[in-house]
């Protein structure tokens, strides 16, 4: 084997070794941005003087959104707090005393020694999209104790959710496809590879 002939074979392993490197790191990296999932912080205030307030966490699940509610300041270790989603009213609309319908029942919260509480609900085939549809007032509610023989108790902590999305929401979005930037660096390496092929012609012809 010539110096021209092991010129050539060094440029076409480097240039193949670095694709593949590339590939295979663009493989992880952009793999783990794909999956990353998209999720809507919400804040909730206090209603009626309760001092209650927390967040609501949204974010895409495989089979719908799951809704992460904690809160703080209830008053009461033990006591179980009912939340729901609802649908056509707004925070200041319910503590004016328009309750709008609850639509979406979610996990119960019951408050701990600390004043804490947290739940977790899966709601299938939903979507932040349908959630946050600009086109419908919608608020989450947590409630105060039910009492027995009493009806839907009253909202202590609230956060509309078209209107919070809008002005306060925390978005963790990351695009799907992992962004342009694994697209450059593979396209970059396609032409280092190509560049490497084209010297390893030219070093064979110089050297027939």
């Amino acid at each position: 084997m010539n110096g021209v002939t092991r010129l050539a074979t060094g440029a076409v392993l480097g240039g193949a070794a670095l694709l593949a490197l590339l590939a295979l790191t663009l493989g992880f990296g952009g793999g783990a941005i794909a999956q990353e999932p998209e999720s809507m912080v919400l804040q909730l205030s206090p209603s009626r003087d309760s001092g209650v307030g927390g967040t609501a966490t949204l974010t895409e699940a495989g089979d719908g959104v799951r809704v992460e509610l904690n809160m703080r300041g209830l008053p009461d270790a033990g006591v179980e707090h009912i939340n729901h989603f609802h649908t056509g009213g707004t925070c200041t609309a319910d503590r004016a005393g328009n309750v709008a319908p609850a639509t979406i029942p979610l996990e119960a919260i019951v408050a701990n020694e600390d004043g804490t509480g947290s739940g977790t609900t899966t709601l299938e085939d939903a979507t932040l999209n349908s959630l946050f549809d600009p086109g419908k007032d919608r608020y989450i509610a947590l409630h105060s104790e039910v009492e027995e023989g009493e009806g839907v108790p009253s909202v202590i902590s609230c956060a509309d959710v078209v209107e919070a999305a809008g002005g306060g929401a925390v978005s963790t979005t990351l695009p799907e496809s992992g962004g342009p930037l694994p697209a450059m660096l593979l396209a970059a390496a396609t032409v280092l590879a190509l560049g490497a092929a084209g010297g390893v012609v030219r070093l064979v012809r110089r050297g027939s």
